[in-house]
C-alpha cells in the first residue's frame, strides 16, 4: 500500500487490538487530546513526533476485544438510526408535497408573500467573538452555534456552550419556538429552539405571525436549502444575508392545512422528548 504524506500508518504491536485502536482514535477523548498538539492556520495538522507522544489506555487484550464488540454494536445501531431518520425525512417531504405541492413552482396556486411579511426575521447578536473573549463563556445561558442548528434534526434539544452574564449582556436570549436559520457555512439549515438560548449573527431567528406555522416555514426552507446554498456568494466562506431571506417568496396555504402538517411533523419527530 502507498500513502501520501498526509497520512500516518500504524501497525499494532503485540497486546493491542487494531479495532480497539481504530475506535479509540475516533473517540472525542482522543480528538481533544490530539488537538492540543495540532498546529496550522488554514488547516490543522499534527506531526509524527507529536503523534507518537499521545497515550493510549492499555487494557488487557481480552478487555480490548470486549470494548470493540460493544462499540461495533453501537456503531451498527447508529447507522440503522441514520437510515431510519433518512426515511422519516423522505416521508415528511412526501407529506409536504402532497399537501402543499412543490413550494418552488407552487402548482396549487397558493397566495405568495415575502418571508419578511409572514413573521419577524432578525440576526443573532454577538458583538464580540467568544474565541477572542473567553470571559464571555461558562455561565448558565445556552449559546447555540451554526453546528448545533445544522445537526439538530429539526428541533434543537441540546447545546455545547454557554454564555456568562457578561456574554448575555452583549447578546440576546431568544424564546422557545424560535426557528433558527443558518446564514453562514451551512446555508439555510434550520432548527426550532426547545429552550431559551442566545446565538451569534451567523444565525437568524424567525418568529411567525398569524399567516404561517413555524414547522411549515421550516419544511418549506428544506426545499429551498440547496438553491440558496448554490446561489450564496462566497468569499472566505459561503453566506447569505438577512435581506435575501426577507424577500424570499413563500406560498401561504390556509392555516388549517398548515396545522394538519404540523401535527404530522410533531408526532413523527417527537420534538420535546430529550
Amino acid at each position: 500500500m502507498i500513502v501520501s504524506t498526509g497520512f500516518l500508518t500504524l501497525k499494532p504491536k503485540d497486546g493491542f487490538d487494531g479495532r480497539y485502536l481504530y475506535h479509540y482514535f475516533r473517540s472525542k477523548t482522543f480528538q481533544r487530546l490530539k488537538d492540543r498538539f495540532c498546529s496550522g492556520a488554514t488547516q490543522k495538522a499534527i506531526n509524527n513526533n507529536s503523534f507518537k507522544k499521545l497515550k493510549v489506555p492499555n487494557y488487557e487484550i481480552e478487555q480490548q476485544k470486549k470494548i470493540v464488540q460493544i462499540l461495533d454494536i453501537a456503531g451498527n445501531l447508529r447507522q440503522k438510526r441514520k437510515e431510519q431518520l433518512a426515511l422519516l425525512d423522505d416521508y415528511l417531504k412526501s407529506v409536504f408535497l402532497d399537501m402543499f405541492g412543490d413550494p418552488v413552482i407552487n402548482p396549487k396556486k397558493w397566495p405568495i408573500k415575502e418571508l419578511g411579511k409572514v413573521g419577524d426575521l432578525d440576526r443573532g447578536i454577538s458583538k464580540n467573538r467568544p474565541r477572542n473573549a473567553p470571559e464571555l463563556l461558562g455561565g448558565s445561558y445556552p449559546l447555540i452555534q451554526t453546528g448545533d442548528v445544522s445537526n439538530s434534526r429539526g428541533y434543537i434539544k441540546e447545546f455545547r456552550q454557554t454564555y456568562s452574564e457578561l456574554g448575555l449582556m452583549q447578546s440576546k436570549m431568544w424564546p422557545i419556538g424560535t426557528l433558527c436559520i443558518t446564514i453562514a457555512a451551512n446555508i439555510a439549515k434550520t432548527g426550532i429552539l426547545t429552550f431559551e438560548a442566545c446565538f451569534p449573527d451567523s444565525v437568524v431567528g424567525f418568529t411567525p405571525n398569524n399567516l404561517v406555522k413555524t414547522e411549515y416555514v421550516q419544511w418549506w426552507m428544506v426545499f429551498l436549502q440547496k438553491i440558496l446554498e448554490e446561489k450564496a456568494p462566497e468569499s472566505a466562506q459561503k453566506n447569505i444575508n438577512l435581506g435575501i431571506l426577507r424577500v424570499l417568496d413563500i406560498p401561504v396555504p390556509p392555516i388549517e392545512l398548515q396545522d394538519k402538517f404540523v401535527r404530522h411533523a410533531k408526532y413523527d419527530l417527537n420534538p420535546y422528548k430529550v
